[in-house]
């Protein structure tokens, strides 16, 4: 049962749940057929298209290319000192996660205490990135590459050619 909102109190929870909800949502890009960015943030090419329910975090470091296309329920996971940049004619598969940092490892403190890494992600033109893939810092995806689907790229994968598996390996050259 909905309760209605009476008095001042009753406003000002609502107004106070709704900028919470508004601070939640900024980063987050949930609209079908067409997207919306805060133009002073991520900045992409002339045609580029974003499905719904992808999240972006740390826009100011993301850049993308023209004619690019990013499938729902991808994660563009920028750092604070670590840039992701996605070239021309790129697909992504749903699902897909670039993530551009990652948490230290040493063992003297907790993992979510250690400092985190921060790296550069570059992926060059006409590359298509199945499904489900994982791409992670300090990682070059050479132009015309294919990563197959379910994949984790933890290295550089050179041009024209298929990886895939986890982590990936090389499958084959493009024809």
């Amino acid at each position: 049962m909905i309760r209605k909102v009476r008095g001042v109190r009753g406003i000002s929870k609502a107004l106070g749940l709704l900028y919470i909800i508004i601070g939640w949502i900024k980063h987050i890009v949930f609209i079908s057929g067409a997207c919306f960015f805060r133009q002073s943030q991520v900045k992409k090419g002339k045609g580029t298209r974003v499905y719904f329910n992808v999240f972006i975090k740390y826009p100011e470091n993301i850049v993308i290319g023209a004619n690019t296309f990013i499938n729902f329920g991808c994660c563009l996971w920028g750092a604070p000192n670590g840039r992701i940049t996605i070239g021309n004619d790129v697909l992504f598969g749903p699902n897909v996660t670039v993530v551009a940092s990652n948490h230290g490892i040493e063992k003297n403190q907790l993992v979510r205490l250690n400092e985190w890494h921060d790296g550069n992600i570059i992926i060059e033109d006409d590359v298509w990135i199945g499904a489900n893939s994982v791409i992670l810092k300090d990682v070059k995806i050479g132009k015309g590459a294919i990563i197959a689907a379910g994949s984790i790229v933890n290295r550089d994968v050179p041009s024209y050619t298929v990886y895939g598996g986890v982590p990936a390996k090389f499958l084959k050259e493009r024809l």
